[in-house]
C-alpha cells in the first residue's frame, strides 16, 4: 500500500498514436523486433512465431488485432514477452514508453464498450496525469485465449 493508496505497475507502450498497458507482472521482457516466421492457416492477428532461447512463442500484433492499419518495422518497433497461465507470447508494438505506477483509483475496470469488435482484450482504461490520452489496459487472457485456436482451425 502506498501512501496515496494501492498502486498497480504496468508496462506503456504505442500502437500508432494510442497509448497501452499490460501489468508489470504479466511481463517477462520486452525483445527488439524480429520478424516471425509464419504459421499457416493462423489468424491474421497472430503474426507467427519466434524461437526464445530455444523456446517457441507466438506473437501477436495489436494493430492486426483492433483492424488498425499497419505499417512497416521500425528500428523502435519492440516485441513486449508475456505470461499468462504459464504460457508466453509476444505482443509487437510501436515502442516502449516506459514502466509507470497508476492508483487503482486511476483504473475504470470493464469499461461499456467492452466486448465490442474484439475490444474485450482490453480489460479496462486507465489515466495518469503526464499522459494526455486515456491508457487502454490489455487482457492478456483474452488476448490469446481459446478464441484464437478455434480462428485458427481450417
Amino acid at each position: 500500500m502506498q501512501a496515496n493508496g494501492p498502486q498497480n505497475q504496468f508496462v506503456l507502450f504505442k500502437i500508432g498514436p494510442e497509448t497501452y498497458a499490460v501489468d508489470i507482472a504479466e511481463t517477462q521482457e520486452v525483445l527488439r523486433f524480429r520478424l516471425p516466421k509464419k504459421i499457416p492457416h493462423a489468424p491474421r492477428h497472430v503474426l507467427g512465431v519466434i524461437n526464445l532461447r530455444g523456446q517457441i512463442i507466438p506473437v501477436v500484433g495489436l494493430r492486426e488485432k483492433f483492424a488498425i492499419e499497419s505499417q512497416e518495422a521500425s528500428a523502435e518497433t519492440r516485441i513486449i514477452v508475456c505470461h499468462n497461465e504459464g504460457k508466453l507470447t509476444g505482443i509487437v508494438c510501436d515502442s516502449v514508453e516506459r514502466v509507470v505506477f497508476i492508483p487503482s483509483k486511476n483504473i475504470e475496470e470493464n469499461p461499456e464498450f467492452a466486448g465490442q469488435n474484439n475490444q474485450s482484450a482490453i480489460r479496462g482504461v486507465a489515466h495518469i496525469d503526464d499522459v494526455d490520452s486515456v491508457i487502454f489496459l490489455l487482457n492478456l487472457a483474452i488476448l490469446y485465449g481459446e478464441e484464437d485456436s478455434r480462428e485458427a482451425a481450417p
